[in-house]
């Protein structure tokens, strides 16, 4: 059996920090992880961080961000955790659908594309802050 990998980055409210955030993603799932995972956990890490940035202000005080990433054999789980606006993104509605994607309006695919490569999300409210969390499964045989 694997042991637990456990890794936790802070980042502050500036749209700089979404490179931070790749690079800290990238060497996490360097080893042990499929690509096919690996892309999934960077699509939806930052497009759940972005959003954040942009539209998660906090009532009192700066915005805190905290990002975690553990592993348990051929489970990856990130959490992310913020003390912004309360936003519950598993009840926001799919997006209507566009003729075409030049029609897609902008802003209505990225809790779509996180629902699509995260193997589950899970959100909860706890002492004023949001929790996030995302689950990612992969046979061990794609591991690399």
């Amino acid at each position: 059996m694997s042991p637990l990998q456990l890794s936790r980055l802070l980042l502050r409210k500036d749209v700089a920090e979404l490179e931070r955030l790749a690079g800290w993603i990238e060497g996490f799932t360097r080893q042990g992880t499929s690509p096919d995972v690996s892309f999934a956990v960077q699509l939806c890490l930052e497009e759940a961080v972005a959003n954040i940035i942009m539209y998660g202000g906090a009532k009192d005080g700066p915005l805190e961000i905290a990002v975690e990433l553990e592993r348990n054999g051929t489970t990856l789980v990130a959490r992310i955790e913020d003390n912004g606006r309360q936003f519950d993104p598993t009840r926001a509605p799919p997006p209507a659908p566009a003729a075409s994607l030049e029609e897609a309006k902008v802003g209505d695919l990225g809790i779509h594309l996180m629902r699509s490569f995260a193997s589950g999300m899970d959100y909860e409210r706890c002492d004023g802050r949001n929790r996030l969390t995302f689950r990612f499964f992969e046979p061990p045989e794609q591991r690399r």
